[in-house]
């Protein structure tokens, strides 16, 4: 097992995970990654939540972003 590291930015904050998680594979790290991130997701106030996932040396793995926008069709008699 390797120990890895899931920071994450979202709402204008950044938080740098200082204990890590230990995970036997990389499919299991970009797993842990979404699921932080798909949870973030529900409670977030900006439109783009971040994870950066790194080793114990501190080298970046990956990165699982989340971007959103809403949009209102626009139909006949509608306006902005």
């Amino acid at each position: 097992m390797s120990r890895f590291f899931f920071d994450l930015a979202h709402s204008g904050d950044v938080y740098h995970d200082a204990h890590g998680t230990d995970l036997a594979s990389i499919h299991e790290v970009s797993d842990r990654a979404f699921e932080i991130v798909r949870r973030l997701v529900i409670g977030a106030k900006s439109r783009d939540v971040v994870c950066t996932v790194r080793d114990i040396n501190g080298k970046e793995l990956m990165q699982v972003r989340i971007e959103w926008t809403a949009e209102r069709p626009e139909g006949p008699g509608k306006s902005r």
